[in-house]
């Protein structure tokens, strides 16, 4: 049993599949829609996953910290606070990129779902029931696939078939999660408030974390062109799915063994033993990219859109600062005080507004300077948030590795 798998690649397998649906469906996107359209999906796209991922307003966090119980009293709150995030996401993203009628009304009800989803998700994950959890979080990428499938053979042209798809798979997800946990669930539980403020700085950091990943997607409209945020959809879906994939996957599995770690000892076995997988993982997956890439242009793509070596290499520094956030992430979730968390969620949003910042200045640089910027934001945060909870990851100087046991 010593080389057994560690749970970060047993659920980056299972991530694996969802990644490939994700990369596969933006390529026949990209491949059967006019560029304008295809833009127009990426940016649907990323709206909705932002949207649903601020939409529980923390109740995740606090399931996984086990700082709420899921029962029917937590899905009449998630259900509540999830339908005004969504309406609110819905009303800016409409000002910022004038989206149609049908097409705010999808957002809103993929976001409310999407929300719900994800804490029905949290239940399962809280418990390291990782299959449960994953199948309801892979499941949006999945049917993404079934919408770009839907759009190629049916001959649509628009974006419109492919969100549409994606909105009802997120509704029935959330509708099958909740089913499931709530049948599980048979004895009542009186239900303890909800630490509203804790909730909030756990939303807090989730928001900053996917208002990062999808942060080129909402800068790019404002700075670069359209061409550029389809091309940057194609890098997406080429380079930029196995870090992302790697960076959910430590954070999915990591979290809840770093909550049940009863020493320091343990936790930075743990820590140690994930970070090695991940390096190696991403050696191994940067190659790849490097070979694949011009392979899937010429091929797939028929030289449609081109990714230069240059914005490549800035696409796997980004992806490596990702990694980087996603360890110091876990540890301040799984580790941090409310205090303490509250100081990483304002630096996650210090942090974002110099990424900001940094791809508007390099905006004259295109598409690279734009993907240099953001990764800019990732390592400044990922730097900051191991700072602060580096604490609970150190011995005692007077006290001996082997006998961390003892010491926390």
């Amino acid at each position: 049993m010593r080389y057994a798998p560690s749970p970060t690649v047993v659920s980056m397998v299972v991530y694996g599949g969802s990644g490939l649906a994700f990369a596969g469906a933006n390529l026949l996107l990209a491949r059967v829609l006019s560029t304008e359209q295809f833009a127009l999906v990426t940016l649907l796209v990323a709206l909705n996953t932002l949207g649903y991922h601020m939409a529980p307003l923390g109740l995740d966090g606090m399931v996984l910290r086990g700082r709420a119980h899921v029962g029917w009293p937590l899905l009449k709150r998630a259900l509540a606070v999830a339908a005004g995030v969504g309406l609110a996401t819905t009303v800016i993203a409409s000002l910022l990129y004038g989206l149609s009628g049908t097409l705010a009304a999808m957002l809103l009800c993929g976001t409310a779902a999407g929300g719900l989803m994800l804490v029905a998700s949290a239940g399962f994950q809280s418990e390291q029931r990782f299959g449960a959890a994953l199948a309801l979080i892979m499941s949006p990428n999945l049917v993404l696939l079934l919408g770009a499938i839907a759009t190629m053979t049916t001959g649509a042209r628009k974006a419109d078939l492919s969100f549409n798809v994606l909105t009802v798979g997120l509704a029935l997800a959330a509708a099958i999660g909740w089913v499931l946990v709530l049948r599980e669930r048979r004895i009542p539980h009186v239900p303890a408030a909800i630490p509203w403020s804790e909730a909030l700085v756990l939303a807090g950091v989730s928001g900053a974390v996917m208002l990062f990943v999808q942060l080129e997607r909402l800068v790019i409209p404002h700075v670069l062109s359209v061409a550029d945020l389809a091309l940057f959809g194609v890098l997406g879906a080429i380079a930029g799915s196995l870090f992302r994939l790697l960076q959910m996957g430590v954070g999915f599995s990591l979290l809840p063994r770093l909550r049940a770690a009863t020493t320091i000892a343990e936790r930075r076995l743990l820590m140690t033993r994930e970070l090695r997988f991940a390096i190696v993982i991403s050696v191994v997956g940067a190659a790849g990219i490097l070979v694949l890439t011009p392979l899937l242009e010429r091929w797939f793509l028929d030289g449609k859109y081109h990714l230069s070596m240059g914005l490549l290499v800035a696409a796997l520094f980004s992806g490596i600062a990702k990694i980087a956030h996603a360890f110091a992430r876990a540890a301040a979730t799984a580790l941090a005080t409310p205090r303490e968390l509250a100081f990483v969620n304002w630096a996650g949003w210090m942090s974002a507004a110099l990424a900001v910042g940094a791809a508007v200045v390099a905006a004259p640089w295109g598409l690279t300077g734009v993907v240099y910027g953001i990764g800019l934001g990732w390592l400044a945060w990922a730097v900051v948030a191991f700072g602060v909870v580096m604490h609970h990851l150190h011995l005692p100087v007077d006290v001996p590795a082997h006998l961390g046991k003892e010491t926390s």
